[in-house]
């Protein structure tokens, strides 16, 4: 018996459409392998890059440098690529991306939630967010520790606004200013203050680990009060790049390279 023709109209659509759903669902993918596989070949990818974001990306006699730089290079070294810096500027990195100019973007970048439809983010390899810091002999390990401790604060910095707020919330928290981070953490590790709140740079300047999971510290205990991570940015499509990116990533945090990377760049500069 035939099928009247409007059944089979709408059997067919309806089969053309599964067709084209399998389809969105594995050409992404395809793709995505595809142009890694493309990169990999050509042995090296492009880095758009801001110059001028001392220390984490600069350039110096032997080209780009810095604490991204290097981590980029050891990086790529795990992948088996090489690596060619593009001078792009923070404000171009996603056009250079969209352009094909570059394969990814790495420059003390923030992650930009407006942006998550078109671009892809890697893990953090940096927090450069407020830290708590406190003498390691009588450390400030939380929040809730600051109940009755002194802060020294820089006057009218982030940290100082951050502690303002705590005040508000932390009982007998009290604020100290001071007149710079470094006069804040002198006041600290004097005996002054129990603890400071400074900018994340300026902790890791002090010895202070990139991330809170890795307390390697000497003289001082650090915390992380508010996160602001360093990413790096990737098409939307290079989803194949991003996952070889962020194993390479994992490795050197797992190992200590980074943290070492970051030390040499970022401690007593």
């Amino acid at each position: 018996m035939r099928l009247p023709a409007w059944r089979v109209a709408v059997a067919l659509v309806g089969s053309l459409a599964i067709a084209a759903l399998l389809f969105s669902l594995i050409e992404p993918s395809v793709s995505a392998e595809e142009r890694w596989q493309a990169i990999r070949a050509r042995g090296l990818w492009r880095v758009g890059i801001d110059p001028g974001v001392y220390p984490f990306s600069f350039y110096g006699q032997q080209g780009w440098d810095g604490f991204d730089a290097e981590l980029m290079r050891e990086l790529s070294r795990r992948v088996g690529l090489e690596v060619h810096a593009v001078p792009v500027g923070y404000d171009g990195f996603y056009d250079a991306i969209i352009a094909g100019h570059v394969d990814l973007a790495m420059s003390a970048l923030v992650a930009d939630p407006a942006r998550m439809a078109d671009f892809r983010y890697s893990q953090p390899y940096a927090d450069v967010g407020l830290r708590v810091i406190s003498p390691a002999a009588s450390p400030v390990r939380a929040v809730d520790d600051l109940r009755g401790r002194c802060v020294a604060v820089a006057l009218g910095s982030e940290g100082d606004r951050a502690a303002r707020r705590l005040e508000r919330r932390v009982p007998r928290m009290t604020r100290q200013v001071a007149m710079n981070e470094d006069d804040a953490i002198a006041q600290m590790l004097a005996g002054k203050c129990d603890a400071a709140i400074v900018s994340g740079l300026r902790a890791l300047r002090e010895g202070c680990p990139l991330f809170n999971h890795r307390p390697s510290y000497k003289r001082i205990h650090c915390f992380i009060l508010q996160s602001r991570y360093y990413v790096v940015a990737f098409s939307s499509q290079d989803r194949r790049m991003a996952e070889a990116f962020d194993a390479a990533l994992s490795e050197t945090a797992t190992d200590g390279t980074l943290e070492r990377i970051a030390q040499r760049w970022l401690a007593e500069r």
